[in-house]
């Protein structure tokens, strides 16, 4: 894990050089010209740096989610307006996503740096290895529409999705069951394979609201939020465009959130009024104990890790645990945040009512750019009323 940490933060760290050469050739050639020799230097730097990364990694894939820039499921951190320029760069061209795929021709590259820096509207359009997206939410593409589907046939698959997740919430709680039982090591394969079959199940533009299942016992609420926290944050995902392997990850790390709290005395968990202030202290260690339990896991992502860790950190740094001034939670850490507050919002316990929808809504709405990324609340907020 820390090799693998090691040579992640490596790529990151070089990344963000292509990215600053990259601003510099595109800055450049729409002050002097595209043959001038220091933009001609700019672009050679970029593509023999961007050559040799995906030499490595086959694939570089970029994309911006409101201000933030996003690879492979983490925030890039930067110092210095660099980010922000290339986000600009790639805003002002209408482009949301741009992946870079490994032998790109020399030729290709120039190209594309061209057509960035001109002066002119036009809309760009992917090449062989070059591919450019928008990120959007797909709800209009649903494929289990009653627009598009008899009330038979949405009735079916609605049934099928719906017995799919009662599946996954037995197959949940087995999980959550062995680690509070053996405390050390579990099958990891049985998440795996949970995952891969929901995703099978699992369709972009169906409302995950209708999805979400519902509490049948007090002490059944750990296994029935993890599911819901799971198909919330699933579909802010795939709605974003995540999929294969990065939505299995991302699933992973939803299903793991709240591992720590297997670690947690019940009578602190279930405890049907007020917390002290010192079992309060207690359950907050429950992301560093879910943490710290999944990183001696095999074979597990990392991103798992994190959300365990960081789905209590607010957007603003603030939340639990305390971690260094600069912190910033990983996307999928901010995806997880908003559907565990929802999910837990909307619930009934011993000691508090649900909450309705709308006033949920309400709530993220006024908690943006405090506690949740407002990018992301506007999203999740389109998705669930779609």
């Amino acid at each position: 894990m820390s090799l693998f940490k090691t040579a992640e933060m490596e790529h990151k760290k070089e990344l963000l050089q292509i990215i600053k050469t990259f601003n510099a050739a595109i800055v450049n050639s729409r002050l002097y010209s595209f043959e001038h020799p220091q933009v001609k230097r700019y672009i050679e730097e970029t593509f023999i740096e961007l050559d040799r990364l995906l030499m490595i990694l086959q694939e570089i894939t970029l994309i911006v989610v409101g201000t933030n820039l996003v690879f492979r499921n983490q925030t890039i951190q930067g110092s210095g307006p660099n980010i922000k320029q290339f986000i600009s760069i790639l805003q002002d061209n209408k482009i949301d996503r741009i992946s870079f795929l490994s032998h790109l021709p020399k030729s290709s590259f120039y190209e594309l740096i061209q057509k960035l820096s001109s002066s002119e509207t036009r809309e760009l359009n992917s090449t062989e290895y070059v591919k450019l997206g928008k990120v959007e939410i797909r709800i209009e593409d649903n494929p289990f529409s009653q627009n598009q589907l008899s009330s038979d046939e949405y009735s079916e698959k609605m049934d099928q999705l719906l017995s799919l997740r009662d599946e996954t919430l037995q197959e949940i709680k087995e999980i959550y069951n062995g680690i509070k039982k053996y405390k050390k090591q579990i099958d990891v394969r049985g998440i795996e394979t949970m995952v891969k079959t929901f995703i099978k199940g699992f369709s972009h533009g169906i409302n995950p609201i209708s999805m979400l299942a519902s509490l049948k016992s007090a002490d059944e609420y750990t296994f029935t939020h993890v599911i819901n926290v799971c198909i919330l944050t699933m579909s802010q995902a795939e709605a974003l465009g995540f999929s294969g392997e990065k939505l299995y990850q991302i699933g992973i790390a939803s299903v793991m959130h709240d591992a720590g709290k297997l670690f947690i005395p019940e009578e602190i968990l279930n405890k049907p009024g007020m917390l002290t202030t010192e079992e309060r202290a207690i359950i907050e260690t429950h992301t560093t104990k879910g943490a710290r339990y999944i990183l001696g896991l095999e074979n597990i992502p990392q991103i798992a890790v994190l959300g365990a860790l960081e789905h209590h950190i607010k957007y603003n740094g603030t939340g639990y645990p305390v971690m260094q001034k600069k912190w910033t939670p990983n996307i999928v850490s901010q995806m997880i945040s908003i559907a565990d507050v929802f999910d837990a919002m909307r619930s009934r316990r011993a000691y508090k009512e649900p909450k309705p929808k709308e006033l949920i809504i309400q709530i993220l709405n006024e908690e943006k750019g405090t506690s949740f990324n407002p990018f992301l609340v506007d999203h999740f907020i389109k998705l669930i009323k779609g």
